[in-house]
């Protein structure tokens, strides 16, 4: 069952609606109608699409701890450097993530110490779980089941907005409201973090597009199709402000000094830990 190689998080196609960037293959996009009419007696789980850098992490034939980013394995580097608390915090949780994980479990997450476009000022925590691979089942496990083998792990997962089919894509593009993990003032936040990187506040405000009127919206919802054991199908839908905003940027934000995004006041990401286990 346990294999070295990395497993890279497979592309997620668009759901009818939803506005590519340049680059995406509007092949796979689907419709609501079609979609119940696919898989009638499945759920509908949308959660909040969270603006952060793709990562996971494996445990290999040796018993190790492996984290991943996207296709390659992170082993040290400059370019690596948003990830160093990843690494700390990994390291830190090494002995519960083995002991649960085993070879045979891979989660994936949104990991959001980086400010991308969206800027976060109360986050529960930078990395948001949101799939598990069964390297056993060679299947995705569904959203009670991540959470059943998540319980008790210091881990949190993306928020889930609803679990009710919409009734069209209007009634679906309504499920993308304001960010949980942002407060009424992040702009005043997003400056403060902004100076303390050396960044143009001014610069920081407009690439995160915060003069928009929908600017405190989510980017948008990441949409799973369920039964009770797996995922049948995923879909992401992307709201059009919010690529506008990355479009006038005029930049990735790779090429940009990183902004810290911020944690909630009582977030602790490094607790005492007795002993293996947590």
């Amino acid at each position: 069952m346990t294999e070295d190689r990395i497993i890279k998080y497979p592309r997620t196609p668009h759901i009818e609606g939803s506005k590519l960037q340049p680059g995406d293959n509007a092949d796979g996009q689907m419709s609501i109608a079609k979609l119940r009419e696919m898989y009638p007696d499945a759920t509908f789980v949308s959660e909040e699409k969270l603006d952060g850098a793709n990562t996971g992490l494996f445990v290999n034939r040796d018993l190790e701890l492996n984290l991943q980013s996207r296709g390659h394995v992170l082993r040290g580097g400059a370019r690596e450097g948003q990830f160093n608390l990843f690494k700390q915090w990994a390291c830190h949780h090494e002995a519960a993530l083995l002991e649960r994980f085993e070879d045979r479990y891979r989660p994936y997450h949104e990991w959001t110490f980086a400010r991308h476009t969206q800027f976060y000022d109360r986050l529960p925590h930078f990395l948001h779980e949101f799939d598990i691979w069964d390297m056993k089942d060679q299947i995705w496990l569904s959203t009670p089941r991540r959470h059943a083998l998540l319980e008790g792990l210091p881990v949190v997962s993306v928020p889930v907005i609803s679990t009710e089919w919409p009734r069209d894509r209007r009634q679906m593009a309504a499920m993308v409201g304001p960010s949980l993990y942002r407060s009424e003032t992040w702009r005043d936040s997003l400056v403060t973090q902004a100076e303390r990187a050396g960044v143009d506040p001014e610069a920081a405000l407009a690439e995160a597009g915060a003069g928009k009127p929908d600017a405190d919206l989510a980017e948008g919802i990441y949409i799973k199709i369920e039964d009770s054991d797996q995922v049948l199908a995923r879909f992401k839908f992307v709201r059009s402000g919010f690529l506008q905003t990355i479009l006038e940027s005029g930049s990735h934000w790779h090429e940009r000094p990183i902004i810290q995004n911020v944690l909630r006041e009582d977030v602790d990401l490094f607790p005492a830990v007795d002993g293996p286990g947590w």
